[in-house]
């Protein structure tokens, strides 16, 4: 089966770009769009729902050069004032997920969205949809693409919480499998343009919405906005070749505004 697709997971954060890497002169870029951007209090947490998008405005200068490149790894930290309770909610196994993610439990089920990987004559369309690991450990995200591949495949991003860090709380670090980096003979695939969206989310028992100490439970919530802001970063390791030697990084470092409780 013929596979496609380098997933990469960005935070609830306003892009600033990063300098090109040596090996490769596309720019990565990265945006976010947090709703509400109110911040909640550690008493009583905001939930939000989070679009993320990871793209190049242009990967021309390499594949014009006939240079490929796809991702190999990838890191992404998440805001300090930053809230999930994954732990809460129903988790669907990496291999559920794969073989046949209509069997995942009810509220497993916590994104979707489209990108578009590109390799020298290829060009393909794939829709993901993102489920929440059991236990909170992270997130796999499923990719399905019907042409010109037909491809079905997962991402596991697997999260960590920090401890005394200023700026994050959360670390969510994924890898590409080589079969994705090179989806078809002769192709390095890079991802252009990926969006992913986490809606408002509540926890829910019997298609009843849980609620504790009188809140309910989101999946995503903001707890703080003290710098009038909130931070992130994503750095990337790319690679141009087919055994995944990592040639270069590129490190987006990222801020979004945001607005106090009253």
């Amino acid at each position: 089966m013929r596979r496609i697709m380098i997933f990469a997971v960005t935070v609830a954060v306003f892009a600033v770009c990063a300098a090109p890497a040596s090996a490769i002169q596309s720019v990565q870029k990265a945006s976010a769009t947090v709703k509400p951007n109110v911040a909640g209090t550690k008493s009583n947490p905001q939930a939000v729902s989070l679009t993320v998008r990871s793209y190049f405005d242009t990967i021309a200068p390499d594949l014009d050069a006939q240079v490929q490149f796809a991702t190999v790894n990838g890191q992404v930290w998440f805001t300090k004032e930053g809230l999930t309770n994954a732990k809460q909610f129903p988790g669907c196994t990496s291999a559920k997920v794969f073989q046949d993610e209509k069997t995942c439990p009810s509220g497993s089920k916590v994104g979707s969205g489209t990108a578009e990987g590109i390799g020298i004559g290829l060009d393909e369309h794939v829709k993901l949809t993102a489920f929440n690991q059991p236990n909170g450990k992270g997130v796999t995200v499923l990719v399905v693409g019907e042409s010109p591949l037909i491809i079905r495949e997962v991402v596991v991003a697997n999260l960590k919480t920090l401890s005394g860090d200023p700026k994050y709380k959360y670390e969510l670090t994924f890898g590409v499998p080589k079969n994705l980096q090179s989806p078809a003979p002769g192709v390095i695939a890079a991802i252009k343009n990926l969006t992913l969206t986490i809606p408002v989310t509540y926890l829910k028992k019997s298609g009843k919405i849980v609620k504790k100490k009188g809140h309910k439970v989101p999946y995503l919530a903001t707890t703080g906005c003290a710098a009038g802001h909130w931070f992130g970063k994503y750095v990337a390791d790319y690679t141009t070749t087919f055994d995944s030697a990592i040639e270069s990084t590129q490190t987006v470092n990222l801020t979004i505004p945001c607005k106090k409780h009253k």
